[in-house]
């Protein structure tokens, strides 16, 4: 099967904001952002929350982020954008995304299912083909990609890409605590079962997709986080096999990388997902059990 370009852009980078797109939040401004600081033995690592995707009028990063970066001497992604080849997504899902021979998406999701998912791809033009062969959470994937394409929220501009590419210009390393494949096997690992609740559930967010991507950039911005773990919490509730393995899991796989940075002689930017920092299996709260103190990096003082 051969993927769309736009859908081969979006997975490899960052996944295109999936691990984000459920999760809308009412934002209170609170002159905060999403980026903490710690001190190691002989170094300063920030941790900043990211959005993997932005529209145009909003993609300038927050003051405090501005800051940790010009700091930090290397930075650290979920996936190091600059040492991944992009093809890598495309043929995870080839293999292993989609279905053998004689098996369709309607054979595993069931007929009214099916409707659902087949109606949506039709409203975001997405030929039925892309779809009818791929295991459930692949075309979950997928759809989310277009829905993205249409509300102008472009992974070009996510964190992430713009920091890559501001880091290859300014001649900082970049490193990544994960790969594309590893991010897509925690799909590919679950049940059938939960991919089917997690494809009906993308479905079903798609149409207030733009809605709630606006209000994750409002709580992003002012750092939030209560507003982002009520969220959370709400959509936990469908999946909550799925959703700790996309972000319990992992933050517990990247502890002690993170822990390990505080013991170099450089300061640090590690950037993941705003996400990963909420709830008791945050980041911030792993950290606080393991004897590290995050302190959130205040607004810089407005000159009187």
């Amino acid at each position: 099967m051969i993927f769309p370009q736009a859908m081969s852009r979006g997975l490899a980078r960052g996944l295109a904001a999936l691990l984000l797109f459920a999760f809308g939040a009412n934002a209170h401004a609170r002159g905060e952002s999403s980026v903490w600081v710690m001190h190691g033995k002989s170094n300063t690592v920030y941790l900043a929350g990211s959005v993997h995707a932005l529209p145009k009028g909003h993609s300038e990063f927050p003051e405090q982020l501005e800051r940790a970066y010009k700091a930090a001497s290397v930075i650290v992604l979920e996936v190091d954008l600059e040492d991944m080849n992009p093809l890598d997504a495309v043929k995870f899902i080839g293999t292993n995304g989609t279905l053998p021979a004689d098996k369709s998406l309607k054979d595993i999701v069931g007929p009214d299912a099916y409707g659902r998912v087949a109606a949506l791809a039709a409203s975001l033009e997405v030929p039925e083909s892309v779809i009818a062969k791929l295991e459930p959470w692949a075309a979950a994937l997928v759809l989310t990609q277009f829905a993205l394409n249409k509300t102008g929220f472009d992974a070009n501009l996510g964190i992430d890409m713009q920091i890559t590419e501001r880091a290859r210009a300014d001649g900082k390393p970049v490193e990544g605590l994960e790969t594309v494949v590893d991010q897509l096997s925690v799909f590919d690992n679950r049940t059938f079962e939960e991919q089917t609740q997690f494809l009906l559930d993308s479905a079903d967010d798609a149409p207030k997709l733009n809605e709630d991507l606006q209000k994750l950039i409002m709580a992003w911005r002012t750092g939030d986080l209560r507003a982002l773990e009520k969220e959370f919490t709400k959509e936990r509730k469908k999946s909550p096999e799925l959703y700790d393995a996309l972000l319990g899991v992992r933050n517990r796989q990247w502890l002690p990388k993170i822990e390990a940075l505080l013991e170099q002689d450089r300061d640090y930017l590690v950037v993941v997902g705003a996400l990963h920092f909420v709830g008791r299996d945050g980041l911030l709260s792993l950290l606080k059990k393991e004897g590290h103190k995050a302190v959130a990096v205040p607004a810089a003082k407005q000159p009187r």
